[in-house]
């Protein structure tokens, strides 16, 4: 019966005000949740693959979505998950940059455009979809979700639920995913064409707006969380110095990250620019410029006499 009474309770990571112990727990639900998405993804690719086969994108795909999951899995479960929903604001950060710079763009890369229109037929989302992948929709969710799941009067009851944990958890999940959409969603037709567009969107999206909330939780001269600020202390942190470390990484943690996809994006554009003027005999195999193709030889001189 005692069994039963704990594996009730530790459904999901949340503020327990219990003194910390590097002792694992085990929490079913967060083993659930992750055997529905990967035995889901699991199901489908199996049924393609008896009927018409996996190409090469698709095996790729199999690859980034584990990486993903996996990622996700580490953010909810034990010690990051139980760190950050009731003991370090710091890590509560983290885990929210983890979902949504790590996590969400990894499972939707690895979601195939078939796969991504059986869901959508499935559930009648397109209505949906096509409202999310608009580049300034998509910008304003993520950071709703970003503003919302970090106001104290949200935080310090959310976290003190498992209910509540789960559904901060899942905010920052699907807003992720809607925020990198207009990058990577599978429907190639629907993402931002021109490359500096797509730099100026992450840059607005994910890089600019953070900053603010970032910055008023740093410069905040007192605790803003209870549920942090009245938690075990974990080593000798001060809530004081746990939130101020907790708004720094808001305003530069995803850098690395989000200027990393930057540079990726432009040095991409630069390579398929490249490979285009070798194709249309712009440049010789090593990229030297070549004479216009219709370039008239120049004649050779007649000495003169």
């Amino acid at each position: 019966m005692r069994e039963l009474q704990v594996l009730a309770v530790s459904w999901w990571c949340q503020s327990t005000r219990a003194p910390w112990t590097w002792t694992p727990k085990i929490y079913i639900g967060v083993w659930i949740v992750m055997a529905v998405i990967l035995g889901s993804y699991g199901l489908a690719m199996r049924k393609r693959a008896k009927s018409v086969g996996l190409d090469s994108r698709d095996k790729r795909a199999i690859t980034w979505f584990v990486l993903g999951t996996l990622g996700l899995w580490l953010a909810t479960d034990w010690p990051l998950g139980l760190l950050g929903s009731g003991y370090l604001l710091s890590i509560h950060t983290t885990l929210y940059l983890i979902y949504t710079m790590v996590a969400a763009p990894l499972m939707l890369i690895g979601i195939p455009q078939w796969m991504a229109r059986a869901m959508l037929d499935r559930l009648h989302g397109w209505g949906v979809y096509r409202w999310s992948v608009k580049p300034w929709i998509a910008a304003i969710v993520l950071n709703l979700a970003l503003v919302f799941t970090h106001l104290p009067f949200i935080v310090d009851p959310f976290r003190s639920s498992q209910f509540g944990s789960f559904a901060l958890d899942a905010i920052w999940l699907i807003s992720g995913v809607v925020g990198w959409l207009p990058v990577v969603t599978p429907f190639r037709g629907d993402r931002i064409k021109a490359p500096i567009w797509k730099c100026v969107y992450l840059f607005i999206a994910f890089g600019a707006f953070p900053m603010l909330p970032g910055a008023f939780i740093t410069f905040s001269p007192l605790p803003l969380y209870r549920v942090y600020e009245l938690a075990p202390r974990f080593g000798d942190w001060s809530p004081e110095d746990d939130q101020q470390l907790a708004g720094a990484l808001m305003k530069v943690g995803n850098i690395p990250i989000l200027w990393s996809v930057i540079a990726a994006v432009f040095v991409k554009t630069s390579l398929a620019q490249n490979k285009d003027d070798l194709r249309i005999g712009y440049v010789d195999d090593e990229g030297n410029p070549l004479p216009p193709a219709d370039a008239t030889p120049p004649t050779p001189s007649t000495p003169v006499a």
